[in-house]
């Protein structure tokens, strides 16, 4: 596992995609500077909870979980390399736990960090919540990255998936349908950073409670992730 999670990892970090990711990163910091620059009418609270459903939860974690987990086993399986791990005496689990790790960890951090370090510049050192947005948006993270992990194995066109899923069912229905919400990992992802503290996104109007999101995002994860077993497990590989 380990060795499969090193060279995942390098792979992912390798690629130019990473350039693109560190600029998306950047923006809610650069957000947050620009905020006690400008002579700004928005209070600290209410731009902090704006930068992190709206920018960070709704758009930045999601386009980037999906560059990264869709190519953790999509890159393998398009390259016809994929067959030289299944056809090892592995558990299928053992393969698809250090693919959706990797992914995680070339992706979800930095996500967490900007979102650590975006809220601690605008709410001047509230690291109380700025470590409950960093951990939020970091198990996000993993529901996303379970969900394009599998999506990257199960289908050649896992991006167009993966945009359809943010774009049209997270931002669009989601957004106004009340029982769609609880199909949302925005939606979680939110909950879960409000739970862990009290005074975060206490501007928003959020649908979720918190413990609907733990539940929310450990039926994604868990769920993904045997599907995604499953599919290694009946996978055709040339």
């Amino acid at each position: 596992m380990t060795a499969i999670l090193a060279l995942t990892a390098r792979q992912l970090a390798g690629s130019r995609r990473l350039w693109l990711v560190l600029a998306l990163v950047s923006l809610p910091v650069l957000a947050a500077v620009l905020f006690h620059v400008a002579d700004s009418t928005t209070s600290s609270d209410e731009f902090a909870d704006g930068i992190t459903a709206t920018l960070v939860a709704s758009g930045i974690l999601p386009l980037v979980m999906l560059l990264f987990a869709t190519s953790a086993l999509g890159n393998e399986l398009s390259d016809r390399t994929l067959g030289y791990l299944v056809l090892k005496p592995l558990p299928r689990w053992r393969i698809a736990a250090p693919k959706l790790f990797a992914s995680v960890l070339v992706g979800g951090v930095p996500v967490a960090v900007s979102g650590f370090l975006a809220v601690t510049i605008i709410e001047n050192g509230d690291v109380a919540g700025a470590a409950a947005t960093g951990v939020g948006l970091l198990i996000g993270a993993a529901a996303y990255g379970a969900i394009f992990t599998w999506a990257g194995l199960a289908t050649r066109h896992a991006l167009i998936f993966g945009l359809i899923y943010v774009f049209i069912w997270e931002a669009s229905l989601a957004a106004y349908l009340d029982g769609i919400r609880f199909l949302s990992v925005r939606q979680f992802t939110l909950a879960l950073i409000s739970g862990l503290d009290g005074t975060r996104l206490a501007t928003l109007d959020l649908s979720l409670s918190a413990s609907a999101g733990v539940v929310g995002v450990t039926v994604v994860i868990v769920g993904f992730a045997l599907l995604t077993v499953r599919k290694l497990a009946r996978i055709d590989v040339p």
